[in-house]
């Protein structure tokens, strides 16, 4: 019984220890074949548009509607492709979480419908008050809003220049958006900074700087478009200092 089991020891040790030996048989079993590993990286080159990337993540007949909202925007504001088929830019885009999310039924602030509540209207249109006050309920619909509002915060969600990850460091920068200055009183520059942590998630965060009153860190980032580069978000982006 002792002479067997050296003799199965023995086997096994020929069998592992072998080079160029691709396989060997074991009590009737074949150990498996080496195989090198080759590492794939995903492209991220999507070779198409910035606007038909958002246009292929809103159509209806399709699977993937998940920036609808977005789409919505752009038709209530009356913008055309031109903004999202120049170049050289960085284009932020709305996720449908970040314009409309809710928790136990209940609209969150986390998402621009919540954050940008509006005064609720009775069945005839006029105002709901409530101890001399007007009520505020979360949005339903862009068409709360006026247009133009809308059409500011989309011009504020394009950037001057292409940030990604092999640009980007923990350290802030500093950049310009499409908003025209003096648009918004809480950032009259209309700037937003952009960062990436330094960690193995190496993520993507917006307008998280010192005193800020709230940052964004980006769902999926680093897309390249054929005009420049999508970081995607699923909460709502705001300049604001606390």
């Amino acid at each position: 019984m002792k002479s067997f089991k050296n003799i199965l020891l023995i086997s096994l040790l020929i069998c592992l220890a072998g080079i160029g030996i691709s396989s060997c048989n074991l009590g009737g079993l074949q150990l498996q074949k080496s195989e090198i590993f080759h590492p794939h990286v995903l492209d991220p080159n999507q070779h198409i548009t910035a606007w038909q990337f958002l246009k292929e993540h809103t159509d209806t007949s399709l699977v993937d509607t998940g920036m609808i909202w977005m789409w919505r925007a752009i038709q209530y504001t009356g913008m055309d492709s031109t903004e999202y088929l120049d170049t050289g830019k960085t284009f932020i885009f709305l996720n449908n979480s970040a314009v409309l999310a809710t928790k136990s039924g209940k609209v969150t602030t986390s998402c621009y419908f919540g954050k940008y509540t509006v005064v609720e209207r009775d069945a005839h249109g006029d105002t709901v008050f409530k101890n001399n006050k007007p009520v505020m309920v979360p949005a339903t619909s862009w068409s709360d809003y006026p247009q133009q509002q809308i059409k500011n915060y989309l011009e504020y969600l394009i950037i001057k220049g292409k940030y990604s990850f092999n640009n980007l460091t923990s350290t802030n920068i500093t950049v310009q958006t499409l908003l025209p200055p003096n648009t918004d009183t809480l950032n009259p520059q209309s700037i937003m900074t952009i960062s990436m942590t330094n960690d193995g998630n190496s993520q993507i965060q917006l307008n998280n700087f010192f005193g800020s009153g709230g940052y964004v860190t980006v769902q999926t980032g680093g897309i390249l478009c054929t005009n420049g580069v999508v970081h995607a978000i699923g909460n709502v982006l705001f300049y604001q200092k606390k």
